[in-house]
Formats: structure tokens, C-alpha cells, sequence
């Protein structure tokens, strides 16, 4: 894989336990913030998830966000705890980072603060710049989250890490109205830098996500960090407003063929790191994810997976994430409560009982202590 530093030996069976799926007939269906957001759990430590309720396994994958360290989604001991229970229920972990502004407030000062882009952010934190201290602060909440996050055996559980998503758009300070793509590749390059050199982090492999679609190597690879540097080639692409014929399936495939035809060269996983039906209905109230009723693609779940699987880069794909169940009006993924259920359940009852997807365990599991 080229990357430029040592790994533990999980991260390694992780990275080629990803490799194993890509090569395979299957792909991991993970979603984010299952394991402690939803709308049907009663517990929030990492053993429940709606997507459990509904179709009896949780998802393959996870995803959680550094949200969860200073008290947005959470606190970092639930965290924590909620990761180890996900891994021993056979789950693999990526951690996105929805990094505050460093410009706002005082020194010890993270509030997640979305689509604040002012204030010139990604140049200050870097080293000389005014705000470096407190980025590496932030950053050491990552390596001694990374460091707590140990299995049954006291081992450091492997996590994929995905800063600085969707660089290519501009509603991140991270973005590219706001950064030039040399700014960008320096400021990705000195955070792992940081954590792996000066702060020995070793159980996390990296993930480099665009938004989509792409349509060419150069474009996609304007912002890379690097083969040194990365992994997993993702991609971010939500369908927005769906109806038939709305050519999204098209952009979706051919931008795995983009991707797909890059991480052969370079030796690369390629992942669809987020995905989701976005019914923006705003004449019914404004559901961000799926509507709670009346969604104009009531098979939207099996019908992507038949895109996805129509193309040899979209089989190659390792693994799939849609995003969080925040709410029962801003939801990503069908459920079921005593007194409701989603137009869509069945839907996703056939997606997720497709021998196409993988839900966990996604790894053999070792005796539980």
C-alpha cells in the first residue's frame, strides 16, 4: 500500500480484510452514527442500532465523527465505549472529522460550526500561523481517542480516518474557495503527519473523499495528499431530489469507473464513504434524508445497488456508508417503531438480504471475555 508509516497488526488484517471485499461479490453497508443515533434504540452505547431493529443484524460498517469528543454527538468516554462494543458485535469503525472553525471563540473552544468558512481557518492552523496550538490540541483528542478505542484482548481497535471530506466543494473552510489545492495537500499531509509521527498513532488507515461525481483522473486527483498518505479512495455523493431518469446513476458509475481505474494503478481500496437518498422536500417540511412519506423512489435502496453492481468498479467497491438516523424527520435509513413504519422498510428488508450486501459481522469474531 505504500503508506508511510508503521501500522499495527489489526490495522493491517483491517486493510486486508477491505481488500478481501473489494475482490468479492460483496460490499459492506455501513451507515453513520448507527451504533448511539437512531430513532427506534434505547441505548445509545454502541449495542443497538435501527438498523438492527428492523432487519436483525446492525451494519457492517460505522461511522462516527469527532462530533462525538467535545459534546455535539456525545461525550469522548461514550465514544469510547460505544466503539468497543461495535467491534465486538463485529463492526468496522471510520471516523470522519466535522472540524470546527479554529478562528471562533477562546483557546479551548470546539463548537462544531457548519458552513462557517470565514477567517482563513486552514492557513492559520498550520505550523507559524496563529492558531496552531489549538489545531494540534484538537488534534490530540484524536490520538488519545485513538488510543482508548482497545479491544477484548487490550489491543487498539484499526479505524479508518476521513478528514476534510469533500474538499472539492466550498461549504467546509476546508474547501477549495478556501484553500488552494497545494494549501489543502499541505494542511492533510502535516495532520497525519502529526498524529502518526509526532503523536504515534498507529491504528488508523486514511481515506482521502471528494464529493461527486467526477468525471477524470485529473480532477479527482487535484487535491490528493498522495499514495503515502491514503488508503481509501471514497467518494461522497448524495442523490438528491430523486425521480426516474434523473441521470444520477450514470454520474454515480461513472465516477467509480474514474476512481476504480486510479486505485488499480496505485494499489488503492476504493469505498462510496457517503451516499444517501436527500428528498429535500420543502412544500412538506424539509427532510434533509429520506421523507418520512410520499418518497418518489420507494425502491431507491435496491435500485442503487443494482447500479452500483451493474459496473465492474462499482462490484469493486469495498464498502458503502448512507448517513445518520438523527431524528424521525431527518433520517437516512427506513425504520420501525411500536407505532410506525417507514414506507421504505421493505425495501431496505430486500437490500439488506441481498447475498450483494455484507452486514456485520463484517470480520470472524474472536471469544468474547
Amino acid at each position: 500500500m505504500n503508506f508511510k508509516y508503521k501500522r499495527t497488526e489489526n490495522l493491517e488484517a483491517l486493510l486486508n480484510l477491505l481488500r478481501d471485499y473489494s475482490l468479492s461479490d460483496q460490499i459492506l453497508f455501513g451507515q453513520q452514527n448507527a451504533g448511539h443515533f437512531g430513532v427506534s434504540i434505547n441505548s445509545t452505547d454502541g449495542t443497538e442500532s435501527d438498523c438492527k431493529n428492523l432487519c436483525g443484524s446492525h451494519p457492517a460498517v460505522v461511522g462516527i465523527d469527532t462530533l462525538g469528543f467535545t459534546g455535539y454527538e456525545g461525550t469522548m468516554n461514550e465514544l469510547v465505549t460505544a466503539v468497543k462494543n461495535m467491534r465486538r458485535e463485529g463492526i468496522i469503525i471510520t471516523l470522519s472529522s466535522h472540524m470546527p472553525n479554529f478562528t471562533l471563540g477562546g483557546e479551548e473552544f470546539y463548537d462544531y460550526s457548519p458552513n462557517i468558512t470565514e477567517g482563513d481557518c486552514g492557513k492559520r492552523i498550520m505550523p507559524g500561523g496563529d492558531l496552531n496550538a489549538k489545531y494540534c490540541r484538537f488534534l490530540d483528542m484524536i490520538a488519545e481517542f485513538a488510543s482508548a478505542c482497545v479491544d477484548v484482548e487490550g489491543e487498539k481497535i484499526p479505524m479508518i480516518f476521513r478528514p476534510f471530506h469533500e474538499c472539492n466543494g466550498s461549504w467546509f473552510w476546508w474547501g477549495k474557495d478556501y484553500l488552494t489545492d497545494e494549501e489543502y495537500i499541505d494542511l492533510f499531509r502535516y495532520t497525519v503527519d502529526y498524529l502518526m509521527d509526532q503523536k504515534g498513532v498507529d491504528n488508523l488507515a486514511v481515506a482521502y473523499s471528494p464529493n461527486g461525481p467526477v468525471t477524470s483522473d485529473t480532477e479527482y486527483l487535484s487535491r490528493y495528499p498522495g499514495d503515502d498518505y491514503i488508503d481509501i479512495l471514497g467518494l461522497d455523493y448524495y442523490h438528491d431530489k430523486p425521480h426516474k431518469g434523473d441521470g444520477f446513476y450514470h454520474k454515480l458509475t461513472s465516477s467509480f469507473d474514474v476512481i476504480d481505474r486510479i486505485a488499480e494503478e496505485r494499489g488503492k481500496i476504493t469505498a462510496l464513504t457517503e451516499i444517501g437518498y436527500r428528498s429535500l422536500d420543502t412544500e412538506n417540511g424539509y427532510f434533509e434524508g429520506l421523507a418520512p412519506m410520499g418518497n418518489t423512489v420507494p425502491d431507491w435502496f435496491t435500485q442503487t445497488l443494482d447500479a452500483i453492481t451493474s459496473t465492474e468498479s462499482g462490484k469493486s467497491l469495498a464498502y458503502m456508508l448512507i448517513w445518520a438516523n438523527f431524528s424521525d424527520t431527518q433520517f437516512w435509513l427506513p425504520f420501525v417503531t411500536d407505532d410506525f413504519r417507514h414506507e421504505m422498510c421493505d425495501d431496505f428488508l430486500k437490500f439488506a438480504e441481498d447475498p450483494r450486501i455484507k452486514l456485520a459481522p463484517a470480520f470472524d469474531l474472536p471469544d468474547q471475555v
